[in-house]
């Protein structure tokens, strides 16, 4: 272990639903992202980082704990997450970190799912009633006193409501219908506030190091601008997206679907026409540039000297989005690409040399080992043992010591939320989409096995064809045979210390995770 409080400031970026090839840095023909181009050219660039999950609650149990989701368990809306599984704040306040989180997804600090746990301050920017930072400095009068403990009062009765609107499929049928949607858009904040959140947490560093003997800082950063629904600012949309304003039929389509939400998370009923596809396509790279020119002054601030050579900064995504894709718009059932490959940009001066390239696949359930590492963990507690976190660290992959010696792989559990949308609508497309099956991907350089209840499936090689166009199970039985038993292998040790009930999933039931069953049944889902 290091000192208490010895270690770097950590800053952890979340860039929410961001595709990895969007982004100019990763290979994206169009300039969508100068400024993080500019800040991975300072760093290290992970080519083919892969989530352990294609949404964002599994996917940030992964990253906050290390762990894939047979073994954290946290894969439902109605999931809490389980106390065996210490966060990666938890672990740093222990450290005498000091932890803060500017969040702007409702799934993270509004539902009572225990994911902002060790985090000392956590705002959410989502939500009817946003959580703020305040960084002006001045002394509270009496009214801003009453003002703010008003807030915080509405907020603890509202939370329950927000929650209960996105655990109880009955309730959020009812608000998906699009005339709904468009009055709640409007204001519930359903993407948070991207540029307040951004300003919130460069004035809250500023402020932190202004104190006298201030401890290391650890600060988690998500924003949800590259999520549906796309409304880029007006500069951006004309120039990434010249469809939405040449092509009146396209904008329409595109306007439509903001509002008809269920679209987002179920397959696709019927084929989108070439238009259809590109405006899609184009307003979500207004919203990748977007984002990109919102995090100029964070990245700014954090190329100032006193932050440059100090400070370890993780830029990354939770998962990606279908966007017409292999039959989703969202990122709800598959294991593709589209979904599972995200960004991963390191910047640490003194271990991660600049512009360095990896290109083998690592999981960013790795970040968390990766924080520790940098803060001076060796050894960390786990069960009845205790895990080496150091060969965990993405630190290794820098020289390619840890080639061949972690596995990437991701896992696609159903989101019985959706699931229930879509029997309540669609019921003929449980059975022909699969909706109940849990997927899995493993990856061994380029080649990629998809499986589907534990059978293999679809075989790629995502260099040669990163569509996932042509499946090549059977012309290469030998290597699905390998890359399946690896998985069976992986699947074995890691629900060792699982919070599900079996330790090898297969067919997905309500009754896999007796914790969901007990949720769902009072709830009143099951019998």
């Amino acid at each position: 272990m290091t000192k208490r409080g010895t270690g770097p400031d950590i800053v952890l970026i979340v860039l929410d639903t961001l595709r990895a090839d969007r982004l100019s840095c990763y290979g994206h023909a169009t300039e969508t992202t100068p400024h993080l181009d500019a800040f991975a050219a300072g760093g290290v660039l992970f080519e083919r980082a892969i989530s352990p999950a294609q949404w964002t609650i599994p996917a940030h149990a992964s990253l906050f704990t290390g762990e894939f989701p047979i073994t954290h368990g946290t894969t439902q809306i109605t999931d809490k997450h389980s106390a065996a599984h210490s966060t990666l704040a938890e672990q740093l306040v222990r450290l005498g970190y000091r932890t803060a989180g500017f969040c702007n997804n409702p799934l993270l600090g509004i539902i009572e799912n225990d994911l902002d746990r060790g985090f000392q301050e956590f705002y959410n920017y989502g939500g009817v009633l946003p959580n703020r930072q305040e960084i002006t400095g001045r002394p509270r009068d009496l009214f801003r006193k009453a003002a703010a403990g008003v807030r915080g009062r509405l907020g603890r009765l509202n939370e329950p409501i927000q929650a209960a609107f996105t655990s109880d499929h009955r309730l959020l049928n009812f608000v998906l219908h699009p005339w709904l949607v468009t009055l709640w858009e409007r204001h519930i904040n359903f993407k948070g506030n991207t540029r307040q959140s951004i300003q919130d947490l460069v004035g809250y560093m500023n402020r932190h190091h202004q104190q006298r003997d201030a401890p290391p800082l650890f600060t988690y950063l998500n924003v949800m601008e590259t999520h549906l629904p796309y409304r880029p600012p007006l500069t951006f949309s004309r120039k990434f997206a010249p469809s939405f304003w040449q092509d009146r039929p396209a904008r329409r389509f595109m306007q439509s679907l903001n509002y008809r939400t269920y679209d987002w998370v179920a397959p696709i009923a019927t084929p989108f026409t070439a238009g259809e596809h590109r405006v899609l396509n184009e307003m979500y790279n207004a919203e990748v540039a977007f984002v990109d020119h919102a995090l100029r002054s964070l990245l700014a601030h954090l190329d100032q000297p006193r932050a440059r050579d100090t400070t370890l900064v993780i830029i990354t995504s939770d998962h990606g989005e279908g966007l017409d894709h292999h039959g989703y718009v969202g990122h709800s059932m598959v294991a593709y690409e589209d979904l599972v490959r995200v960004p991963l940009i390191v910047r640490y001066p003194p271990d991660y040399p600049a512009g360095t390239r990896v290109t083998h696949p690592v999981s960013t359930r790795r970040i968390f080992h990766t924080v520790l590492d940098a803060a001076g963990v060796s050894t960390l507690s786990r069960g009845e043992g205790e895990l080496d976190v150091r060969p965990l660290s993405l630190r290794q992959s820098v020289n390619g010591g840890d080639r061949g010696g972690d596995w990437a792989w991701s896992e696609v559990y159903p989101i019985q939320t959706v699931v229930r949308l879509i029997e309540r609508r669609h019921p003929d497309a449980i059975a022909r989409h699969r909706c109940l099956a849990v997927r899995r991907a493993i990856y061994d350089g380029t080649q990629k096995l998809l499986t589907v209840d534990g059978d293999a499936a679809e075989l790629y090689d995502v260099q040669a064809d990163p569509a996932e166009a042509h499946n090549r199970i059977d012309a290469e039985p030998e290597t699905a045979e390998r890359l399946d038993r690896q998985l069976k292998q992986l699947l074995a040790e890691a629900g060792t210390g699982s919070a599900f009930d079996s330790s090898i999933p297969g067919q997905f039931s309500l009754d896999h995770s007796r914790r969901v069953s007990q949720r769902l049944r009072r709830l009143g889902y099951i019998e």
